[in-house]
C-alpha cells in the first residue's frame, strides 16, 4: 500500500474539486486530488458532456451581469482560447483545460482512476482515507489535515459517517412553497447525452436488439405536449430524456444508465424510421456519451441548510463566500416517464450569496463539502447544483482550508473567528461575494486619455411599439431629469410613459411604480425628449417604460451598452412571448413579468442624459467593485487604441502583487468565442519609490492579470494597445 501525506485531500475531480484543489494549492497547501475516472471535469468532462452552467443562466438572469468570476472565469476563458485558436473541439479543449489547471500547480498530486473506498475517523475527525486505483488494483492511504468531498454522491463524507439527506423534504419542514406536501425518497434523475451529425447522403439506422421499440410507449403519446419541455428532434443533447429520480441514484446507477441507453437508441430509431422527421434522413447517431450526468443523490448537513426561501429572499449571510443564480430548476422525478413537465423552473430574480456554513459537515470537524452534495434542501439544490456554482464553492473551501491549516482550526471555528479574513482572500482572488468591495477604493487619483459616452446612437432599425418596452439606465448622479430617444410616428399622437424604480443593487428588478406621464409626439422621424425628473432607486437605476402605441415606431440598435438594458414588459392584456424564463414582477409595478434576454439585439437608442452621466469615466475603477453593482464600475475607452489609464497614489502604497481586472462580458456564460471587450495587448508601467517596472502582455485571454511588485507604488499606467474586437475597459485594480 502506498501512502500519501498532504495538508488537504480533495475527493472528486469535477469542477468543484478542481477549483478546491487549485485554490488550496495556490495558497500553499500540499493537495492530493482523487478522481475516479481517467479524465477530469465530472459532468463537464468529455465522458459526460454536460455544459457548464452557472448564475448567469445563459444570459437570462435578471442581474444581467451575473457571471461567476475567480477560478471559474479562468477556466472558461482558457476553454475559449483553446477552441478559438488551438484547433480544438469543445470536448478536447475541456479536457486540456482541466489538465492544464491541475498539472500546472506543483502542490497538487493527481490520482486518476482512483476511488475512495473507506476512511478512518475518530471523535468526528477524519484521520485518513483509503483509495483504490481501479486499473492496477494498487491501494493507497491518504493522510491529510483536512478533506473536501466533491464527489457528487458524497462517497468520502458517507464513509466518514456524516449526516445526510436524500430525497425531497415535505412542505412543512422549511416552509418551502415548491416542496411536495409530504417528504419522500424521490430525487432528480440523470440524463445521457448524445450527438448527431449530418452526412453527405442518406444514412440507414437499425435499432440494436437491447434498445426499446418506443413506438407504443406511453411517453411518446405526450412527448410534444406544450409546456412539458420535451420533444423529439434530430439534434441533441436532449437533457429531458431523463430517468432515475424514482430509483436510488447511487446504488441503482447501472440500472439507470442501461435504461437510458435503451431509451436513447430506441428514440433515435423512432426519429430515423417513423417518417415523422424528414431532416433525419441524412443524419447519423455520432456518439452516445459513456456516462450519465447525475443531478442529485446525497446532501450532507452542515451548520446551515440552504433553502428555497434563502434563495428567493437573497439573505445577506455574514459568512457568504460565493454566489449562485441558476433557477431552482427542479426536475420531474419520473423523468421521461413523468406526465408533468420535465422541469419546474422556479425563477431566481438575481444572484444570491451562499454561506460557508453550508460547505462543511456539521459532524466531521475537518470535512468540507463542494458541489451537489452540500447542505441544501432538495428545492434549493435545483439552483446550487450547476457546475459553475459548484466551482465557486470549490474555490471557497480550498481557500478556507488554507486558513484552517494556518490557524489549526476547524471550519466551524473559521466561521466564528476568521470569516472576514477568508472573505478578503477570496475577493483578492477574484471570487464574487455580493456587496463586498474587492478592488482598491480610493487612495488614488484616476485619469484617462478618453472615455466612452454613455449613450446608444448606432441606429439599426425601427420596431413598432406593439407592446410596452422599458429602458433601464444605471445612474452615477442621484437623478435623471431628461434624455432623448429616437422615434418615427405615423401620425400626431401621445407617447405614454411610466417610471419604475427598484431596491436590489445587484439586480435589474423594478418593484415600484413612481409616476406616469405623456409626451406629445408629432408625425415624422426625430429625437424626442423624455422628461423623467426622477430620483434613482435604491438599486442605482431608473426604469423608463414606453407604453404600447401602434402609431409609434421606436429606434433600436444592436449593441447593449454596459449599464443600459432594454426589457419587454408583460401586462395582463399582453403576455405575448411570456414563458418560464420571464421574471415575475411585483404587482406594484403594474406589470406581471418582464424579459431582457430576447431583446439583446433590439436595444432602445438614447442620448443626452441630463444631468450628464459619465458611466465609463476613469474614476469608476476606484469604486471598489470588479463587476457592475449599482453603477457600471467600469472605465471604457473609445475604440481607437492605444488608450491609457493612469492612477496616481495619494501616498506611496506597498504592493506585493498588483492585479488588473478587465471587462470580460459579464452578461452571459454561454458565449462561444473570446469576448470582443476583453483587452488583448497592453503595457503596464508601475512607478515605485525605488524604480520603474515595465510589463508588456500580448494575446491576453484572461479577465485578471497578476504582476509581482514588492515595492511602494507611486503611479500605475496601463496602456491598452488592442482588444479582441470591441471597446475595452477595466473594472479595477487590486493590490495585495
Amino acid at each position: 500500500m502506498k501512502t500519501f501525506k498532504a495538508n488537504l485531500c480533495v475527493a472528486g475531480g469535477g469542477l468543484a474539486g478542481i477549483c478546491a484543489a487549485v485554490s488550496a494549492a495556490r495558497h500553499g497547501l500540499k493537495v492530493v486530488l482523487v478522481n475516479d475516472r481517467s479524465v477530469l471535469g465530472g459532468n463537464a468532462s468529455s465522458e459526460i458532456g454536460v455544459g457548464v452552467s452557472g448564475a448567469s443562466h445563459h444570459g437570462l438572469n435578471t442581474a444581467i451581469y451575473a457571471k461567476e468570476t475567480g477560478i471559474v472565469s479562468e477556466f472558461r476563458m482558457k476553454v475559449l482560447e483553446y477552441t478559438e485558436n488551438n484547433g480544438m473541439g469543445k470536448l478536447a479543449a475541456l479536457d486540456a483545460t482541466f489538465f492544464d489547471m491541475v498539472y500546472g500547480e506543483e502542490n497538487i498530486t493527481l490520482l486518476l482512476n482512483t476511488t475512495v473506498t473507506a476512511c478512518e475517523s475518530k471523535d468526528g475527525h477524519i484521520e485518513k482515507c483509503y483509495a483504490l486505483h481501479t486499473f492496477s488494483n494498487e491501494k493507497y492511504t491518504i493522510e491529510a489535515d483536512y478533506f473536501v468531498d466533491s464527489t457528487g454522491n458524497g462517497i468520502l463524507a458517507f464513509e466518514a459517517g456524516a449526516t445526510y439527506r436524500m430525497g425531497r423534504e415535505g412542505k412543512n419542514e422549511f416552509g418551502e412553497f415548491w416542496a411536495p406536501d409530504e417528504k419522500d425518497d424521490f430525487t432528480m434523475g440523470s440524463s445521457l447525452y448524445f450527438e448527431t451529425e449530418i452526412m453527405d447522403s442518406e444514412v440507414i439506422y437499425k435499432r440494436p436488439k437491447f434498445a426499446y421499440d418506443i413506438t407504443d410507449m406511453d411517453f411518446v403519446k405526450i412527448i410534444d405536449k406544450p409546456g412539458n419541455f420535451r420533444g423529439f428532434s434530430v439534434s441533441g443533447p436532449h437533457w429531458a430524456y431523463e430517468f432515475g429520480g424514482q430509483k436510488n441514484t447511487i446504488y441503482e446507477s447501472e440500472d439507470i444508465d442501461f435504461e437510458l441507453r435503451k431509451l436513447i437508441y430506441g428514440i433515435w430509431d423512432y426519429i430515423k424510421n417513423s417518417g415523422k422527421y424528414p431532416k433525419a434522413k441524412n443524419t447519423q447517431l455520432k456518439r452516445v456519451y459513456t456516462k450519465t450526468g447525475a443531478r442529485e443523490s446525497r446532501r450532507f448537513e452542515g451548520d446551515y441548510i440552504l433553502t428555497e426561501n434563502d434563495i428567493e429572499n437573497k439573505v445577506d449571510f455574514y459568512d457568504s463566500v460565493c454566489i449562485g443564480g441558476w433557477p431552482m430548476d427542479i426536475h420531474a422525478p419520473l423523468g421521461i416517464y413523468d406526465t408533468s413537465p420535465a422541469s419546474n423552473f422556479v425563477s431566481v430574480t438575481g444572484i444570491y450569496n451562499i454561506p460557508l456554513r453550508c460547505l462543511y459537515s456539521k459532524d466531521i470537524d475537518n470535512l468540507f463539502l463542494a458541489g451537489r452534495d452540500i447542505s441544501a434542501t432538495h428545492i434549493a439544490l435545483g439552483s446550487t447544483r450547476v457546475m459553475a456554482t459548484c466551482g465557486a464553492m470549490g474555490q471557497a473551501v480550498g481557500t478556507a482550508a488554507s486558513l484552517c491549516k494556518k490557524y489549526d482550526i476547524s471550519p466551524r471555528r473559521l466561521v466564528k473567528e476568521r470569516i472576514e479574513e477568508l472573505q478578503t482572500m477570496l475577493l483578492q482572488d477574484d471570487q464574487t461575494i455580493i456587496g463586498k468591495i474587492d478592488c482598491i477604493n480610493g487612495g488614488f487619483t484616476a485619469s484617462a486619455t478618453s472615455e466612452k459616452n454613455f449613450e446608444n446612437t448606432d441606429f439599426n432599425e425601427y420596431i413598432p411599439l406593439e407592446r410596452d418596452y422599458a429602458l433601464a439606465l444605471m445612474c452615477d448622479n442621484d437623478r435623471i431629469d431628461n434624455f432623448e430617444i429616437k422615434i418615427n410616428a405615423i401620425d400626431d399622437t401621445e407617447l405614454k410613459c411610466k417610471i419604475l424604480t427598484g431596491t436590489h443593487p445587484e439586480t435589474f428588478l423594478p418593484d415600484c411604480l413612481v409616476k406616469e406621464f405623456g409626451v406629445n409626439v408629432s408625425k415624422g422621424e426625430r429625437w424626442i425628449t423624455i422628461p423623467c425628473n426622477t430620483l434613482k432607486g435604491n438599486d442605482g437605476k431608473i426604469y423608463i417604460v414606453f407604453c404600447e402605441n401602434k402609431d409609434i415606431r421606436i429606434a433600436i440598435g444592436k449593441t447593449r451598452p454596459v449599464g443600459a438594458v432594454t426589457f419587454r414588459m408583460h401586462t395582463n392584456n399582453n403576455q405575448t412571448g411570456k414563458n418560464h424564463d420571464s421574471a415575475p414582477l411585483n404587482i406594484n409595478t403594474s406589470y406581471i413579468a418582464y424579459d431582457h434576454a430576447y431583446e439583446k439585439q433590439r436595444n432602445i437608442l438614447f442620448k443626452n442624459l441630463s444631468p450628464a452621466s459619465r458611466m465609463y469615466s476613469a474614476d469608476k475603477v476606484l469604486n471598489g467593485y470588479a463587476r457592475p453593482y449599482k453603477e457600471t464600475n467600469l472605465w471604457i475607452a473609445e475604440k481607437d487604441f492605444p488608450q491609457t489609464l493612469t492612477l496616481k497614489a495619494d501616498n506611496p502604497i506597498y504592493a506585493d502583487r498588483l492585479s488588473i481586472v478587465f471587462d470580460d462580458f459579464m452578461e452571459n456564460d454561454a458565449i462561444k468565442k473570446v469576448p470582443g471587450c476583453l483587452v488583448k495587448d497592453f503595457n503596464l508601467k508601475v512607478k515605485t519609490t525605488s524604480n520603474d517596472m515595465d510589463f508588456s502582455v500580448k494575446s491576453n485571454y484572461q479577465r485578471v492579470c497578476n504582476f509581482n511588485i514588492n515595492a511602494q507604488i507611486i503611479e500605475i499606467i496601463i496602456t491598452i494597445n488592442e482588444s479582441h474586437g470591441d471597446d475595452a475597459g477595466i473594472f479595477g485594480i487590486r493590490i495585495k
